[in-house]
């Protein structure tokens, strides 16, 4: 089936406002998960089609629902209409690599991790191929984390072997990266595609398709931020911060895990970014400016929103 098709027939178009986020090109260490739950039940896939009901409602563009249909490199927030929304990691025509024999090869499961309120639903698709390579010998590995609360979307990669794009990608540079919304007419907004390199993209909010250039490297990841986190605070009992209001630092405490920050102004501008903190890390504040900051945490078990402002 091609990719245009594909993509046809899960996409958006009704009246919904608009909702703008920030975009972050991270690196991770990526493992495969461990005690999931089977989303293709051992079935040897083509153009599959999924129910997925999460434990917890997750908005995309302002649509909120609990329930997705999982496709071969989408899944796909329900409306009960017309308008759907749509999670690409790596759009394109993906298959499983046991097309043709009696086992399946690349599975899709998921797990949910984490504390009611913060919970992460992290769906998991093993080992593809494409459609439009015939050896089936190349694949790829990635991930999507959907963080409850905070609504932040995560696209995750592992390892891949795709050593001719134009072949795997049918006849595209790369795959379609990103979430937006269309009808059947393939009328898109709300968009939110990546676009030139996929090692180091950026974010297109024009109503049309785009694709990146090439795989993204293992251990990629790619978050999205709605930026009305900006004006909601998350707070954590488990987090510590002090001083606030600071001037040259302030230090983050309490988290036993590693975890990951960003910091924005209030314009949505990343301003630091730190992959592999933890407890008692210093952030060092000197540059910055007087005025009101948002520092996201995320960790593995919860995603956290704070105010910070620099005196």
């Amino acid at each position: 089936m091609k990719k245009t098709t594909l993509i046809l027939l899960f996409l958006l178009s009704l009246s919904i406002q608009a909702q703008n986020y920030t975009f972050s090109n991270l690196t991770g260490t990526y493992s495969n998960l461990t005690g999931t739950t089977s989303i293709s039940n051992g079935e040897i896939w083509d153009d599959p089609e999924y129910d997925l009901v999460l434990p917890f409602q997750f908005v995309i563009n302002g649509v909120s629902n609990s329930n997705f249909k999982v496709y071969d490199s989408t899944i796909v927030l329900q409306t009960g209409g017309p308008i759907y929304q749509v999670i690409a990691p790596l759009g394109n025509d993906l298959i499983d690599r046991g097309d043709g024999g009696t086992t399946s090869l690349s599975p899709i499961s998921y797990k949910i991790d984490g504390a009611v309120g913060s919970r992460i639903a992290k769906i998991e698709f093993q080992n593809c191929g494409s459609f439009d390579d015939d050896t089936l010998a190349m694949f790829v590995n990635f991930q999507i984390w959907l963080y409850e609360g905070s609504n932040i979307i995560e696209l995750r990669y592992g390892p891949s072997s795709v050593t001719d794009d134009f072949i795997f990608y049918g006849t595209d540079t790369g795959a379609i990266i990103g979430f937006a919304g269309s009808d059947i007419d393939d009328n898109l907004s709300n968009t939110h595609l990546l676009t030139g390199l996929a090692s180091n993209p950026t974010l297109s909010t024009d109503n049309s398709f785009v694709n990146v250039t090439g795989t993204p490297a293992p251990n990629t990841i790619y978050r999205f931020t709605p930026t009305s986190l900006n004006n909601t605070e998350i707070n954590s009992s488990l987090v510590t911060l002090y001083p606030n209001p600071f001037n040259d630092y302030v230090v983050i405490e309490g988290l036993k895990s590693n975890f990951s920050y960003d910091i924005y102004n209030v314009s949505g501008k990343l301003i630091q970014s730190n992959q592999d903190a933890t407890s008692g890390t210093v952030i060092d504040t000197k540059s910055f400016e007087s005025g009101i900051y948002i520092l996201k945490i995320v960790s593995e078990n919860e995603s956290i929103v704070k105010k910070i402002i620099k005196m």
